[in-house]
């Protein structure tokens, strides 16, 4: 019997075992190691990324971009109302308070009552209205029948004349006591309802001329007051102004339209958005500053008019090549063992990381003085991948 190392089975397990060693041999020579990322320098100063991870993971490439710097400016303020959107009020009439309508913090619209008073002052200009306006029903009267009479030629074209002026006169007079009345605060519906018998003397609205928030309420029930009394503050607070001071020196960066982030005191949250609305002409011979205004918007009510702030003002932008700097999106910047990076693409498709230098920081990019060149390919998208399989070398 022929021996089993001489058998055709024997040559065919060897030929399948070598097939098998080759396959496993190309496997991992060539296909697995595609897939890790490998250093293709001792120091790790230069690497590969396999390309399935390129695959899964498209990076993008930047330059370095030349920004001009833009001033900065930090100066303390005070919050106030925006002076197109306040109202004081009071009462157009001297009278007595019947009832306060509001208290602090109220949303009131246009419109709206705040408090009731009871006036004589009033009284008394709707009594005259309400006889001036009688009076001008039997002139009309009147008149109408002059004029039937003239037309028939029964009386004289001067009784008629005299007769039209009588009611012109009258009806001149009502129109003046209306005005009156407006003058004081009644609006067409009360004037109406006095028309109708319906005093407001006795009960007169005050009334506000904005919708707002009341900030501020001096009126008392049983007080009395006139014209010059201001019994309420009523504000809109979506918007208001920040008041700073800006020494003269420092006026020459500011102009209106610049952007400014505002800091309340004592808060940790998110800096407000602010634009510089005004600049002041004139310059305090005293102190050397000019007062700079700014405005903000105050949606989530986060300000109110009084309170200390820190606005950082943005200046104008540098001219000059000594105001320019060199600048990288933040993402791009990693961390690591302490220091800063960025991932370098090399003509070859390989990678490198690149020790580099900060300097200012902004919202979104930030300054690199030293460590790449303006013709380095720096990756953005992508470069944390690239740090993660760095880490792994």
């Amino acid at each position: 019997m022929e021996p089993f190392y001489k058998t055709k089975s024997f040559r065919n397990i060897g030929i399948g075992v070598l097939v098998a060693s080759l396959s496993y041999f190309g496997y991992v020579k060539f296909i697995a190691n595609s897939k890790k990322t490998e250093s293709l320098a001792d120091d790790k100063s230069k690497f590969r990324i396999s390309e399935e991870i390129q695959k899964n993971h498209p990076f993008s490439l930047i330059y370095l971009e030349e920004k001009e710097v833009e001033e900065e400016l930090q100066l303390p303020g005070t919050v106030s109302y925006d002076m197109n959107n306040v109202a004081k009020v009071g009462s157009r009439v001297s009278g007595r308070i019947n009832s306060v309508l509001v208290k602090e913090g109220d949303q009131v619209k246009k419109g709206s009552p705040l408090a009731s008073i009871q006036s004589v002052e009033l009284g008394t200009t709707e009594a005259n209205y309400l006889k001036a306006r009688a009076r001008l029903e039997a002139l009309k009267v009147q008149a109408d029948r002059a004029k039937e009479l003239y037309e028939r030629k029964v009386t004289s074209a001067k009784e008629y004349e005299m007769s039209l002026m009588d009611y012109k006169s009258v009806k001149a007079e009502m129109e003046t006591g209306r005005n009156a009345l407006e003058n004081l605060g009644l609006n067409d519906s009360e004037i109406t309802n006095l028309e109708a018998g319906k005093y407001n003397s006795k009960n007169l609205f005050i009334r506000t001329p904005i919708s707002g928030s009341v900030t501020v309420r001096e009126a008392i029930t049983g007080q009395a007051v006139n014209a010059r009394d201001n019994l309420f503050t009523v504000a809109d607070l979506s918007v208001l102004w920040i008041n700073l001071e800006v020494f003269e020196k420092d006026l020459y960066l500011i102009k209106v339209g610049n952007e400014a982030k505002v800091h309340p005191i004592g808060s940790s949250a998110d800096a407000l958005k602010a634009i510089v609305s005004h600049i002041s002409d004139v310059i305090d011979p005293v102190k050397k500053t000019a007062e700079i205004r700014l405005e903000v918007r105050n949606s989530k009510g986060r300000l109110r008019p009084g309170q200390s702030v820190t606005a950082v003002v943005k200046g104008i932008v540098g001219e000059n090549a000594q105001n320019k700097i060199k600048v990288v999106p933040i993402e791009s910047v990693h961390k690591i063992e302490g220091e800063n990076f960025v991932f370098i693409r090399n003509s070859d498709g390989s990678f490198s990381p690149k020790k580099v230098a900060l300097g200012k920081s902004y919202e979104n990019w930030v300054e690199i003085t030293t460590g790449v060149s303006d013709t380095d390919a720096i990756v953005k998208d992508g470069s944390f991948v690239l740090k993660s399989e760095y880490l792994k070398l």
